[in-house]
């Protein structure tokens, strides 16, 4: 199976939530053609149970959760909202703030003997901190990199009783599906 695209960089303000109850966010906001490049990765630690000497029991338990974004358009909502970058006198400033916790998702499209599905990500509870821009030319050409931002994920529980977990997964959705799923992560109605 090959990932074909990426699409609908989408985030909304964390609320409240996350401790044993439902998260809430504020000013879900969908971006449709703004991703250049999207990565999810997910660090784990391997926990190992041993008796008389001999492993009887292996677990990879998730840690962390990172997002890193390209965004082909320099958007500054997205530098307001998420990066928390402050406006002043039609300047953005990159303060000494820390950036606000959001919560963020994508997706993808995969192709598999011609048929494309698409999978999800939403990771509850994230910081992102802006990575930066390069551009680099050379006589005829130019090489640019585009604005890249990228956070780690925090651990939630979703519910009392419930386990720690940090991001959300869904495969084998149409797109308008796959569009549906992460607008309702979102808190997007419609």
């Amino acid at each position: 199976m090959a990932i074909v695209t990426c699409k609908a960089f989408t985030y909304a303000k964390y609320a409240s939530g996350g401790d044993g109850g439902a998260i809430s966010y504020t000013g879900g906001t969908m971006l449709d053609d703004y991703l250049a490049k999207a990565e999810i990765n997910v660090d784990r630690t391997d926990e190992k149970e041993y008796a008389d000497g001999h492993l009887i029991d292996s677990e990879k338990i998730p840690t962390a959760a990172h997002m890193v974004m390209e965004l082909v358009n320099n958007n500054e909502n997205i530098k307001k909202d998420v990066l928390g970058m402050k406006e002043v006198s039609s300047e953005l400033l990159l303060t000494e703030d820390d950036p606000p916790f959001v919560g963020a998702g994508c997706l993808f499209a995969n192709r598999y003997k011609g048929t494309v599905t698409w999978e999800g990500y939403w990771i509850y509870k994230i910081q992102f901190a802006h990575q930066g821009v390069s551009g680099e030319t050379r006589r005829d050409r130019t090489t640019w990199q585009h604005d890249t931002i990228n956070g780690d994920g925090v651990a939630v529980k979703l519910a009392s009783d419930g386990d720690v977990c940090f991001l959300a997964h869904k495969s084998g959705m149409t797109e308008s599906a796959a569009v549906a799923w992460l607008k309702g992560h979102a808190g997007i109605s419609g």
